[in-house]
């Protein structure tokens, strides 16, 4: 039987893409969980936390297995399940059908969403996702996550192999990273809270997002309730983070550098 953890805090990162190329990329994340871990029930993850991450078919103890450079952090994500922490996942524009790659390829449950999905946070009704979708203006984004996210392009990946799959989505990625970045360049994009305020009119009390790589929040009173909204921001420059404390509190904050050392 797994401890349990209630009670304890919930961690949000976002956007680390982590490529396995650079020496150390992965090292101030596995520091920041190794340091949380006793603290943490829950342990959220909005997405784009590779470079490129796909469900293929395989395991994680023969040679075909498709990511080894991104094994220093899943083997840190399998060290956390087995102390009992709560592990979730949102997909985002770098990530494809991981339904059940983590319990083939790790023998670890994670919850996987392809998309958004509501949690209670606080008392109030959250809505939580990678940010991908905020801007209901960006058709030609929309077009071309349809045509990446669905049955029959996971097909075309699982037979084209880890190699090609990553060639091509990598250029995919960087093409709707442009798009949907290129409004807001030089501070967090407006779409993003604007998307928010649409949530807290539809009755959600608080909005957790990524993508947009700039840790961001905002409060707003709406029919007299309180409402929430943080951008977690990026792993990948800013080591940005939110933390809740149940039952009721917020903190979007930073792995600082004194505490890489």
């Amino acid at each position: 039987m797994r401890a349990t953890r209630e009670g304890k805090d919930w961690i949000f990162v976002s956007d680390a893409h982590f490529s396995g190329r650079k020496p150390g990329e992965m090292d101030s994340f596995i520091r920041f969980m190794v340091g949380e871990h006793e603290r943490m029930d829950r342990l959220v993850i909005l997405g784009d936390f590779f470079e490129f991450f796909f469900g293929f078919r395989g395991g994680v103890t023969t040679a075909s297995f498709p990511f080894k450079e991104y094994l220093p952090v899943l083997e840190c994500l399998r060290t956390l399940y087995r102390e009992g922490i709560r592990l979730t996942y949102f997909e985002g524009n770098h990530d494809f059908s991981l339904g059940s790659f983590f319990r083939e390829h790790l023998g670890i449950e994670v919850e996987v969403h392809p998309e958004g999905s509501e949690e209670m946070l606080g008392g109030k009704k959250a809505f939580v996702a990678h940010g991908d979708l905020s801007n209901p203006n960006q058709w030609t984004y929309r077009l071309l996550r349809r045509l990446l996210k669905n049955r029959f392009s996971y097909g075309l990946m699982n037979l084209a192999g880890p190699r090609l799959a990553r060639a091509v989505a990598r250029k995919l990625s960087e093409m709707s990273y442009e798009r949907s970045h290129r409004e807001g360049s030089d501070g967090p994009p407006p779409a993003f809270k604007q998307f928010a305020y649409r949530r807290f009119r539809e009755g959600y009390g608080v909005v957790i997002l990524g993508h947009s790589h700039y840790p961001d929040e905002a409060e707003e009173t709406i029919e007299g309730k309180r409402c929430l909204y943080f951008n977690v921001g990026d792993w990948e420059t800013h080591r940005s983070f939110l933390r809740y404390t149940p039952p009721d509190r917020f903190l979007l904050g930073r792995f600082e550098a004194e505490d890489r050392c």
